[in-house]
């Protein structure tokens, strides 16, 4: 198995793949300061990666609003029935 070594960025090697794994660590972990200057810089210089973070926000709140609604419609029940279901199939 491959092993997964730690990012290390310069910022003359920084490229849009660097800054999505960023943009999506940082939702998760949080960045360290050097992240955070390299990925404001390359998203000053970048519209794509602009692009994605307001599609990853989008899809955030989305994921947000329909995991509400859909605590909002199943009875007491249904939802105690589903955690047995989750719970047993573990």
């Amino acid at each position: 198995m491959e092993e997964i070594k730690e990012h290390t960025y310069k910022w003359f090697e920084f490229g849009c793949k660097d800054a999505t794994y960023l943009i999506t660590k940082k939702k998760y972990n949080g960045l360290s300061l050097s992240e955070k200057g390299l990925l404001k810089f390359h998203l000053l210089t970048c519209k794509y990666c602009r692009r994605f973070v307001l599609q990853v926000n989008t899809i955030d709140k989305m994921i947000l609003k329909n995991v509400n609604n859909i605590n909002l419609t199943l009875t007491p029940e249904k939802k105690q029935a589903l955690n047995q279901l989750i719970t047993k199939n573990l």
